[in-house]
């Protein structure tokens, strides 16, 4: 994962899901995480998938660095659906949910920058556990360098891995020991900083307002859509069975109409 390449996108990105307010945002999310939880329908899940690709390639979103990102859970999914799934079908269920969730997550925080995630997050969380999520995002960053400067240094001491396989893992496990103690000791460096400049048990964060209302708008609508046909769905699947392909056709043509659409305008 490329932390820096997240962060260049939620602070530098000039779409329009940057504009929006991170609360508007954020409740946009909490709406297509219910669709995706209450849906038992596969269609129904698949087309919340490609909604959210369409999204992703209307927006001119980094897809290279989100995709993979989203695919992770595909991994642990496909490991419990193989113990407890009782079919194929719920088990590509299983595995599309856990996907479409953690693409909705992506697509948030691509479009958002960290402290702005937590500084709503903060109005709901104790006052220690807001601070610690806001701290953690500058000790990742310290972290990665220091990580980076251990793996070059364990590559140039332990030589080729494939020659000296033993010698290269022995010195991969010292390096990941030092990072621990290193990241304790940064930890507690950053509190003793905190407690000098006057810290009293709580970081405020400004949050930044919506520069788009009408984008804020749009995400509301769509993400209340998109839960309400899964509900539909979920309620009347007797019903509706049969038409379960219409909101997938309906998701495929939109992404075939941003990805057209992206291609024209490059």
């Amino acid at each position: 994962m490329d932390v820096a390449v997240l962060d260049r996108s939620a602070v530098s990105g000039n779409s329009h899901l940057h504009h929006a307010a991170p609360r508007t945002k954020l409740l946009a999310f909490a709406l297509v995480l219910a669709s995706i939880v209450v849906s038992t329908n596969l269609f129904i899940v698949l087309a919340v998938t490609f909604a959210l690709l369409a999204l992703i390639a209307a927006e001119r979103l980094p897809a290279r660095s989100m995709l993979p990102l989203a695919a992770y859970p595909a991994l642990f999914a496909a490991v419990f659906a193989f113990a407890s799934a009782p079919d194929a079908l719920a088990a590509a269920l299983i595995i599309a949910k856990a996907v479409t969730a953690a693409l909705a997550a992506v697509t948030l925080m691509f479009t958002t920058p960290y402290p702005q995630v937590f500084a709503a997050l903060q109005r709901v969380t104790p006052g220690l556990v807001g601070d610690a999520l806001l701290m953690t995002y500058r000790a990742i960053f310290l972290l990665a360098d220091k990580l980076a400067d251990l793996t070059r240094a364990v590559r140039l001491r332990a030589g080729l891995s494939g020659a000296h396989p033993i010698r290269s893992a022995k010195a991969t496990t010292r390096a990941l020991g030092g990072l621990l103690l290193y990241s304790l000791d940064l930890s507690q460096r950053e509190y003793d900083v905190l407690v000098l400049r006057g810290y009293s048990g709580r970081l405020k964060v400004a949050e930044r307002p919506s520069t788009s209302p009408r984008t804020d708008r749009a995400l509301i609508a769509g993400a209340v859509a998109i839960l309400l046909t899964a509900a539909l769905w979920r309620v009347y699947w007797i019903s509706f069975i049969d038409y379960s392909w219409m909101p997938l056709a309906f998701a495929l043509l939109c992404l075939a109409a941003a990805l057209l659409l992206r291609r024209r305008n490059r």
